[in-house]
């Protein structure tokens, strides 16, 4: 399934809160989606924690969520999202806190997974579904929306920027 966008999205709010690992799997869909609309503003809420390894990405802004404080952070990602609207949702965690803060941003699109891979009820938390496929690594499942998006060319990077002071720290050690 293609959505009917007639243009490249004008923002694209990505909601993938943690592990580390499925962290570093989202980068493939985030560097796809830069490379085919660069213009595209692109947010990212993720945990605090997760955040450490991705902080010095360019061109994205970031939403923290700490889970150790749960309830300061839903009502701190409401404040910063009260004024902020997203063509599109991409809801790629499956777990009852994503979809509660899913509820928190507004677009009118908020792409999810297909019924059969939704777990914790996540597609009752989106309107749209990207197609199921059967037996899928994770890189090709969160590929799976751009190519709902019509993205057809995907773009395996796993590149993280490392800042300078740690690169001159690495070598003294």
């Amino acid at each position: 399934m293609t959505l009917p966008l007639s243009s490249a999205p004008k923002s694209i709010c990505i909601l993938r809160l943690s592990a580390v690992g499925d962290i570093s799997h989202t980068l493939p869909l985030v560097r796809t989606i830069q490379t085919a609309w660069p213009q595209t503003k692109l947010t990212w809420i993720i945990g605090k924690t997760e955040y450490k390894l991705v902080s010095d990405m360019d061109q994205i802004q970031f939403i923290l969520f700490d889970k150790s404080q749960p309830m300061r952070s839903y009502l701190n990602i409401a404040r910063q999202l009260r004024q902020q609207y997203f063509d599109v949702l991409i809801h790629l965690q499956m777990s009852l806190r994503a979809s509660l803060l899913s509820l928190l941003v507004k677009s009118p699109i908020k792409l999810g997974f297909d019924k059969q891979r939704a777990k914790d009820m996540q597609w009752l938390f989106t309107n749209h579904q990207i197609t199921y496929q059967p037996q899928q690594h994770v890189i090709d499942s969160f590929l799976g929306f751009s190519q709902c998006l019509g993205i057809t060319t995907p773009h395996y990077e796993w590149s993280i920027p490392i800042p300078q002071h740690d690169l001159d720290f690495a070598k003294q050690t």
